[in-house]
């Protein structure tokens, strides 16, 4: 019986593929790396961080309707992917022979670029829902406002950083590999956000001042403004450590459209020691695959402490419902009570003393 071309090649493709995994076979069968192990004991820490975080966003009744939250979803499940490749597919990753699909092989890069890009890309509509709420505290309930958000950070996000990763096998000549050029575009307009975010925190501390020495009853309390200072390093802290991963993104898109710019600008002449730079980029390099390790795990972390409604849930979760046992408090009473234990009204009647007569015999 004849042979199809096609059958042909797919018999070439498995034989490749059976050559790859001998070869990581091989290459595991000396002594254990400590480094295999380390990767592997953080990606299952990371792993249930992530899914813990993933089940109180989903089913915690202290969780609000707000970005943070459809953020801290959208994060967690793709942090779980992101995790599961790079433990096939790292420089040294602990389960190299697990995933053994060509199309996620040819394209594990991609995937982890468009799984890293969510995190900066939902900050930058959280920074924005939070100006506002902040400016507008009355919003924070409204069912449409909430609808907004939640539209822009779970299904147009979602689509956009899907499309961008399946453009790449679109019939079309793109100037740039598409989900690159997202990971780009999302870190800078993160980065801007967090400048103007900061900027914004700075006014709202004034605000804050005015508001503790107003006699008359605000909507905004200290805590309003307690609340909005804590989301900077929940934002600022992974933007450090996304750095380096962004800086290996955009060697390529230097060389490619501003290395001219730069040889013909002078800015690589002159006698300066440029020592100090590569030992910048070598530490980076080599704290790479670490940051990207540690990125769910800090982010579950800091998602807890930071922002009111993971943390009060952690401790729910903690306390078996002994610590906050009720559902979410309304924005104003929210901002008012910092360690509200439930907003459900009591189901103990109180009881009341009776004087009992006696009648004289």
């Amino acid at each position: 019986m004849p042979i199809s071309r096609q059958d042909a090649l797919k018999a070439i493709q498995i034989a490749k593929t059976l050559i790859r995994l001998n070869g990581k076979h091989r290459d595991m069968s000396g002594p254990p790396d400590p480094d295999r192990t380390a990767y592997g004991v953080v990606i299952c820490v990371s792993g249930a961080a992530c899914i813990l975080l993933l089940y109180m966003a989903l089913f915690g009744r202290r969780m609000r309707r707000t970005a943070i939250r459809w953020h801290v979803m959208n994060c967690s499940w793709w942090g779980i992917l992101h995790l599961a490749s790079y433990g096939s597919f790292a420089e040294k990753a602990p389960w190299p022979n697990y995933i053994i699909s060509p199309e996620w092989t040819d394209s594990s890069k991609q995937v982890e670029n468009f799984s890293r890009s969510i995190f900066p890309c939902g900050m930058f509509f959280v920074y924005i829902e939070v100006m506002i709420t902040t400016c507008v505290p009355r919003l924070a309930d409204n069912w449409i406002f909430n609808l907004i958000f939640f539209i822009l950070v779970i299904p147009v996000l979602n689509i956009i950083v899907l499309f961008c990763f399946f453009a790449q096998w679109m019939a079309v000549e793109w100037f740039y590999t598409p989900v690159d050029f997202l990971t780009l575009l999302t870190y800078v307009l993160f980065c801007i956000m967090t400048a103007v975010y900061f900027l914004f925190c700075l006014f709202g501390s004034c605000l804050c001042c005015y508001t503790v020495a107003s006699k008359k009853p605000q909507k905004r309390t200290v805590f309003t403004f307690v609340d909005m200072w804590l989301l900077f390093p929940y934002a600022l802290i992974p933007d450090i450590m996304y750095g380096p991963s962004f800086g290996m993104t955009s060697v390529q898109f230097v060389f490619k459209f501003l290395y001219d710019w730069i040889k013909d600008s002078g800015l690589l002449e002159g006698g300066g020691d440029t020592t100090f730079v590569l030992d910048l980029m070598t530490a980076a390099l080599n704290a790479l695959p670490w940051f990207v390790l540690f990125f769910p795990l800090v982010q579950a972390m800091l998602a807890v402490v930071c922002i009111k409604m993971f943390r009060q849930q952690f401790f729910f979760l903690l306390s078996c419902g002994r610590l906050y046992n009720g559902p979410a408090l309304p924005a104003p009473k929210l901002s008012k009570d910092w360690a509200s234990k439930s907003s459900s009204q009591s189901s103990h009647v109180p009881i009341e003393p009776v004087k009992m007569e006696i009648e004289p015999a």
